[in-house]
């Protein structure tokens, strides 16, 4: 990687921080919950990664419904301790919660990030039988980069070219509905994001131009094979027109989806739920979601 992509990277990185708040994230209370820190477990390649989990209390014996977490961070920063606070509200409405991590650019690519949360999730997949769990209802939340990352995981499970384009295996889970937050859906156009880290996130190679094909995520390969979309943003959210857009062509591919505009409050700021966990409109939207999944839980007979 260039020096003068490693320096724009720093640059993005230090704004993104400054922008969003991310060293002074609001402490969301643990009460209620048992939590698991920093289990180790290995990617495919032998690389060591962690992850949260987040139990409700007293749930024992009870079939707890699955979310598995991808934290955000404009794929180049970011980690699973900021989403701990969204992880909290969500496991509390009685979720068992698995917060992912990933390689971030410019150690890696996106191809291996695409990887390294497919591995997670079969790793997850293993762990299921130490808990009470109802294998029915697994879910995936994410905000930002994160949302971008659970799109592409979720087509590949039923593209067989996304799969060949990205040059690794899907996950084997079985994802219901996405919770999707301020998605970063859109890497390569000609604004900011693209012009400046597209090359960063794909590199410039053999591989790189096969993935060309599909680094819109409204291609048939992608929109088509997603499971269905809860998406919020608000007029604060840098990346509002993302959500928008993906939103819309959701809409004219009759996928099915949800689309959560929350206003023009200005401190709901990109990945609010996340970042300002806090906040009554943060708790709101985590109620959404739930009740998302909730919709597209089997129905027992």
């Amino acid at each position: 990687m260039s020096l003068k992509e490693l320096i724009t990277i720093s640059i993005v990185k230090k704004e993104l921080s400054k922008q969003l708040g991310l060293d002074n994230i609001p402490e969301i209370s643990p009460e209620g919950l048992t939590e698991y820190r920093d289990i180790p477990y290995k990617n495919r390649e032998g690389k060591e990664l962690f992850m949260d989990i987040y139990e409700p209390l007293g749930a024992k014996g009870t079939d707890l419904p699955v979310v598995i977490n991808i934290h955000g961070g404009g794929l180049i920063d970011g980690n699973k301790e900021l989403s701990s606070g969204f992880c909290r509200l969500l496991s509390m409405r009685g979720y068992i919660v698995f917060s992912l991590e990933y390689r971030l650019v410019p150690d890696v690519r996106v191809y291996e990030q695409f990887d390294d949360v497919c591995s997670g999730m079969d790793i997850v997949g293993r762990m299921l039988p130490d808990f009470d769990v109802d294998y029915r209802r697994i879910f995936m939340a994410a905000e930002s980069a994160g949302a971008y990352l659970a799109t592409y995981v979720t087509a590949m499970k039923k593209s067989k070219v996304l799969q060949e384009a990205i040059g690794y295996p899907p996950a084997k889970m079985n994802i219901k509905a996405l919770g999707l937050i301020c998605g970063m859906f859109y890497t390569t156009r000609n604004d900011a994001l693209g012009r400046f880290l597209s090359q960063s996130f794909y590199g410039n190679d053999k591989k790189s131009r096969k993935m060309s094909e599909y680094t819109n995520p409204e291609h048939p390969e992608i929109i088509y094979n997603i499971p269905p979309c809860y998406l919020v943003t608000s007029k604060a959210d840098m990346l509002e027109r993302y959500t928008l857009d993906f939103a819309g062509e959701l809409g004219n591919k009759g996928i099915e989806h949800r689309l959560r505009h929350m206003g023009s409050n200005p401190e709901l700021i990109h990945a609010f739920p996340v970042v300002r966990p806090d906040l009554r409109e943060s708790a709101m939207v985590v109620d959404e979601i739930s009740r998302w999944f909730t919709e597209h839980s089997p129905v027992d007979k």
